[in-house]
C-alpha cells in the first residue's frame, strides 16, 4: 500500500460528500433526533482525523493550536473527539454548530491531511505505531485506513439521517425531488 493517492482520493470523498450534504440543513436538522444527531457526527469525524493526524505527524491539533475550540464555545481537550466514554447524551444533545463552522473546520483539517499524506512514501505509511494496546502493532496504513473507513461509515450515516430528517425516512423514488437530499 505504498500508493497515497487511493487514500487521498478517499478521503476527498469523505469532504466532497460533507460538502454536498451539510451547506442547506438548518439547525433543527443538525441537531435534530436520533442522537447522535448530524452535527455531531460532523464534528466528531473531523475531531478523529484531526487528533490522529496530529499524533502521527507529531503537531498539534488544529483544535487547540488552531483555536477551534473556541470557534465551538468547547473546552480545548487534547482527547475529546466523541468517544462514548467521554460524551454523554446530555453533552451530545447539547452541541451546536453551524454547517459553515463544521465545513470549514473539515476543509482545515482536510488541508492538513492532504499535506500530511501528499510526501510519504512507502517506508513512511508502513512504520509500526507505539500502540501496545493493538496486536498486531498498527502501521501508519493501517491507521490511515481507519480514519477513513470511520468519516465514510459517518457521511453514511449523515446521508441516512438527513433523509430522515427530510422526508422521514430513506425512500428516495418518493421524494418529489431527489436532489434536495444532497
Amino acid at each position: 500500500m505504498a500508493d497515497t493517492g487511493v487514500l487521498l482520493d478517499g478521503f476527498t470523498r469523505v469532504r466532497e460528500s460533507l460538502h454536498r450534504m451539510l451547506p442547506d440543513l438548518t439547525e433543527a436538522e443538525l441537531t435534530a433526533e436520533p442522537h447522535p444527531p448530524i452535527g455531531w457526527l460532523a464534528w466528531r469525524l473531523t475531531r478523529i482525523i484531526d487528533s490522529n493526524v496530529a499524533r502521527l505527524s507529531s503537531r498539534d491539533q488544529l483544535w487547540i493550536g488552531d483555536g477551534w475550540a473556541a470557534r465551538f464555545g468547547m473546552p480545548p481537550e487534547p482527547f475529546d473527539f466523541g468517544r462514548a466514554a467521554t460524551h454523554t447524551r446530555e453533552q451530545v444533545r447539547a452541541f451546536r454548530a453551524s454547517s459553515k463552522l463544521l465545513l470549514d473546520y473539515h476543509d482545515a483539517t482536510h488541508d492538513r491531511l492532504t499535506a500530511y499524506l501528499a510526501p510519504m512514501t512507502a517506508v513512511d505509511l508502513a512504520r509500526v505505531l507505539d500502540e501496545p494496546q493493538y496486536q498486531p502493532l498498527p502501521t501508519v496504513a493501517v491507521r490511515l485506513m481507519s480514519l477513513l473507513e470511520n468519516g465514510m461509515h459517518n457521511v453514511g450515516q449523515i446521508g441516512y439521517l438527513k433523509g430522515c430528517c427530510r422526508i422521514g425516512g430513506w425512500f428516495p423514488r418518493e421524494v418529489p425531488n431527489p436532489m434536495s437530499l444532497r
